[in-house]
């Protein structure tokens, strides 16, 4: 199946969004502008890579953001939403370690980082939770606050190349299957 019908086929058109409650808004701002919603091997790759780079920095509104990203350069924004949910409790650590191995090849810092010992939530007091994840992560030192920017750079950039070239290389293999088919047929 030809990535672009796939892609058409999982992702919802405007007007149905138009009529989901909650979702109103965008499909009424999506019908006009196709471009930002059609599945293009460009425009997909960019709004990944977006949505990447956007959702690897610990924000509550991550995917509102990559959304507002994606229309602002103009890149798919399903895709760039989708590409948010890469950054999960299970990826936390491989893009955090990624984050502070470049905050200190940048920044100069030699020596340890602090680590804190533990996230310390009071599970019954919730307005205190948000002051708790920002100590924690002050805890983790300036590495971790300058890396996570160039990790959402480095990884937003490396999920474009890998999107548009995995795009790219499903329509040379079906242009190839198509001609082998006619090859096929003329011979019989």
């Amino acid at each position: 199946m030809p990535a672009t019908r796939f892609a058409r086929r999982i992702l919802p058109h405007p007007d149905v969004l138009a009529k989901t409650p909650g979702l109103r808004w965008l499909g009424n701002y999506l019908g006009p502008r196709p471009w930002l919603w059609v599945a293009h091997r460009r425009r997909v790759a960019l709004g990944a890579g977006l949505g990447l780079a956007v959702g690897v920095i610990p924000l509550p509104t991550q995917m509102p953001l990559a959304a507002a990203a994606a229309i602002a350069f103009r890149g798919n924004v399903a895709a760039a939403v989708a590409a948010t949910w890469v950054t999960n409790p299970f990826t936390l650590v491989p893009i955090w370690s990624l984050a502070i191995f470049l905050g200190r090849l940048v920044s100069g810092h030699d020596g340890p980082i602090a680590t804190p010992e533990m996230l310390a939530l009071d599970w019954t007091h919730p307005d205190t939770w948000l002051s708790s994840l920002w100590l924690w992560v002050q805890a983790l030192g300036t590495p971790l606050l300058i890396g996570l920017p160039l990790a959402g750079l480095v990884l937003g950039s490396l999920l474009y190349l890998l999107v548009y070239f995995a795009w790219w290389a499903v329509i040379r293999g079906e242009r190839w299957r198509r001609l082998r088919e006619r090859a096929r047929r003329a011979k019989a």
